[in-house]
């Protein structure tokens, strides 16, 4: 396909043409979009009451309260666990291509030259992951910002997202027709105007860019046209599930789309619920008010010389008295023939609060329903009821979803990086196979901080009571360790080195005495497990790099410790004391 002219890009802004697939897709990232972003759901709530009149709509929208965020962020903040993995990392070779100039490598790009961003992985978990989880269809365009660089200066890339609503049109490996988000500023007939707007259009062998001006004459303005010397076009998209596929087209629904149905029952429900607590959670008072205002003496006006009655500010047009619930309420007493005042003469209406608390119930479920969707029940304030092999699935689900998500971002960081090797250093180093060999070999993390401290406990509680085996609760132990002691090495290594050189960590004390009944654990066993702390300290201020040795060789200077504390020990000391066995002479049924 040839270098486009300005006719080819009118259809997109007069007819609108789009790709078969745009609304449905801009659409999709809508739906998440308002969970995300906290804005009001015009569609959602005006679907649930569509008889209702403009005010009451309106009222609906200066109360709204984004319902939904907090559980988004809580889905956003928990996948944040995937970049501190510990197993997850972009390693680079250390070899370097000649040709590749002294601080120009792609490694020292990667890490701190990306403009704005420092760093690709900076870029990616700070900008493109949100994008990523909220709308699948987005992609991201690499492009050099100084094209116009000398000769012997390397290109600097930077990728942009483009979220589904700016990505006009495409047709894999053929082109895409992507919109900026940028204003341009143009003058028309001695009048500044902003609403201009900057297209790209991507082949296999051009890039061109125009700017689109609504009100003038000559409507395109081409500002860039460059050779791709890439031979193919540098956008990739940020995927998720696939959903539809057609020739040249695609369509992809974000992971964590399953939370949609649920959350947008809480914000009908919440909006309603709202309404509710209006109408019938505040207190309303009644009471008798026989007397007359005074004000106006009961009429409700007051007579206003040459015009017509004004309305009574004090009684506000009713006639009678107001009553003030921080005063006394004085009642006169009955007239002859009048019934007598009810008593008390004032109290407040009773309301049905069971709806709100049902509503509430609701709601909390809703959220719980959208969290085990994908399998991030644990981020619910629900109590979690299920059963111990209930939750055991549940850790299984959360590694799937997690392993899932951060499989793409691998890819799509992996795709940017390149992209950006492609644009560097394709034109002065032409072998494939060299230029592959530059790229950071990336891992997909597989150990995740799932479940907080508190889920531990419970979990390490059961397991105790179930007598699960001693390494099983050891490994739970670690976890909680490294959980609520991540800030403070010290504390977190020496608790992983006791469970890790006890002999009998994990075990609880009925079994070390049972096994001590029957003789099968050694007595250096059981003073390493009675002083395990003192011999960990000890071992720790006595050589630096302790935690770093290996195992056999820390077990080694640990019983070196047991013994010299079984010569402290006397042998008396260390038997049972015998029975005395000293006779009672008062005793008469003993024979002497």
């Amino acid at each position: 396909m040839p270098a486009i002219t300005e006719k080819f890009l009118y259809p997109y802004v007069q007819e609108k043409l789009r790709h078969p697939f745009y609304d449905v897709t801009v659409e999709k990232a809508h739906e998440l979009n308002i969970h995300a972003s906290g804005e009001f759901p015009e569609k959602l709530i005006g679907e649930r009451r569509p008889a209702e009149s403009v005010e009451i709509k309106e009222y609906r929208r200066k109360i709204f309260v984004p319902k939904t965020k907090p559980v988004f962020t809580k889905v956003y903040n928990s996948l944040m666990k995937i970049p501190r993995s510990p197993d997850f990392s972009i390693m680079f070779d250390d070899e370097t291509p000649a040709k590749v100039a002294k601080g120009e490598t792609l490694k020292e790009y990667i890490n701190n030259s990306i403009p704005v961003w420092g760093s690709v992985s900076n870029w990616y978990w700070s900008i493109a992951f949100r994008h990523y989880l909220i709308d699948a269809n987005a992609v991201v365009f690499t492009l050099p910002t100084n094209f116009d660089s000398q000769d012997n200066e390397y290109y600097k890339p930077v990728p942009v997202v483009f979220t589904s609503d700016r990505v006009i049109d495409y047709k894999e490996g053929e082109y895409y027709v992507l919109l900026t988000n940028d204003r341009i500023r143009y003058e028309e007939s001695a009048t500044t105007f902003s609403d201009g707007a900057k297209f790209y259009v991507v082949q296999n062998d051009v890039i061109q860019a125009y700017h689109y001006y609504p009100y003038r004459t000559r409507q395109f303005d081409e500002v860039m046209n460059v050779p791709n010397t890439l031979g193919y076009m540098p956008i990739r998209s940020m995927r998720g599930i696939c959903t539809e596929q057609g020739e040249g087209f695609a369509m992809y629904e974000s992971r964590i789309a399953g939370i949609v149905p649920m959350l947008n029952e809480v914000l009908r429900e919440y909006s309603d619920l709202q309404a509710e607590v209006v109408q019938h959670i505040h207190s309303t008072m009644w009471s008798i008010q026989p007397q007359q205002c005074k004000n106006c003496k009961g009429r409700g006006s007051i007579p206003k010389e040459n015009s017509a009655p004004v309305r009574c500010e004090v009684c506000n047009g009713v006639g009678i008295a107001p009553v003030n619930p921080f005063e006394s309420l004085a009642i006169p007493p009955a007239k002859a023939g009048e019934p007598q005042a009810v008593t008390p003469p004032m109290g407040y209406v009773e309301k049905n609060t069971d709806i709100a608390r049902l509503q509430q119930e609701r709601i909390r479920q809703h959220v719980y329903d959208a969290l085990s969707s994908i399998g991030m029940e644990h981020l619910s304030e629900t109590p979690m009821v299920q059963s111990g092999i209930a939750k055991l699935v549940d850790r299984d689900e959360q590694h799937s979803m997690y392993h899932s998500v951060a499989a793409d971002s691998v890819r799509v960081i992996g795709d940017v990086i390149y992209d950006i090797c492609m644009w560097r250093y394709k034109e002065s180093i032409q072998d494939v196979v060299t230029l592959e060999s530059m790229l950071p070999a990336i891992t997909i993390p597989e150990r995740f901080d799932l479940l907080s401290a508190q889920v531990l406990i419970e979990e390490l509680k059961g397991m105790i009571e179930a007598k699960v085996d001693p390494a099983i609760i050891n490994a739970t132990q670690v976890d909680l360790t490294e959980k609520r002691f991540a800030n403070d090495p010290y504390v977190r290594d020496t608790v992983k080195l006791k469970l890790k050189l006890d002999p009998f960590a994990g075990v609880t004390e009925e079994a070390i005495s049972l096994r001590k009944t029957f003789g099968v654990i050694s007595e250096m066993d059981m003073v390493i497990n009675a002083n395990i702390n003192e011999f960990v300290n000890r071992a720790m201020q006595e050589h630096k790099d302790f935690g770093a040795m290996p195992i056999q060789e820390q077990q080694t200077i640990i019983k070196a410790y047991a013994e010299e504390k079984m010569e402290e020990i006397e042998p008396d000391d260390m038997q049972p004391e015998a029975p005395d066995e000293t006779i009672d002479e008062t005793r008469t049924d003993i024979e002497v």
